[in-house]
């Protein structure tokens, strides 16, 4: 079995452990905070795509640059992501909390700053990749962002239309994260055609 079909099972595993959890407090009548609740839902729903993924990859970053090129690579991808992660965990809060407007643009600027500077590791990567790699990294960016960029002008004529109503503010924080979930994807079935 594959590094990526185990670390698939190990993630699903760690899925259907934090649902047991949920289930057991919700079938004792434990009281969960609101935000607590929908981490855990997001944790959940995150993890069985990731999972997904991996399982339909055709190989692990191992498999597919040298060994000094994966680990730099996740020295300078994964210190930026976990702080975004934690960062989005207490932004808003803390966000409405802040009165000075300096500091309040400070904190709202943050979260950019750390996607920057994931994908400033990733960019580092892709240009270091050999030439294989780098075509796959860059067919998956294109049509991702061919297809983000398709549904968003799509939901705009919907839109427009009035028959549908996005608050503005949602969709724009929504655009990164599908533009990575739409990357994952088409990196999956692009890199299966070139195995």
């Amino acid at each position: 079995m594959s590094r990526c079909k185990r670390a698939a099972i190990a993630i699903l595993g760690g899925c259907v452990a934090l649902w047991i959890v949920a289930a057991g407090t919700a079938w004792l009548h434990w009281p969960i905070p609101a935000r607590l609740a929908g981490f855990g839902a997001g944790l959940t729903v995150g993890g069985v795509l990731v999972a997904a993924m991996l399982w339909f990859s055709p190989g692990g970053l191992h498999d597919m640059a040298t060994p000094a090129l994966t680990r730099r690579y996740y020295r300078e991808f994964a210190p930026p992501m976990v702080a975004y992660v934690l960062v989005m965990l207490v932004w808003k809060p803390l966000l409405h909390s802040i009165g000075l407007p300096w500091l309040r643009v400070a904190v709202a600027l943050l979260p950019s700053l750390l996607v920057f500077l994931a994908i400033r590791a990733i960019g580092r990567y892709v240009r270091d990749s050999d030439e294989l790699q780098r075509r796959i990294e860059l067919e998956s960016v294109g049509l991702a962002a061919g297809v983000v960029s398709t549904v968003y002008m799509t939901a705009g004529f919907l839109q427009s239309a009035k028959m549908i109503a996005v608050g503005a503010t949602a969709a724009m924080l929504w655009v990164f994260p599908a533009l990575c979930l739409c990357y994952g994807v088409a990196r999956i079935v692009i890199a299966r055609r070139y195995a």
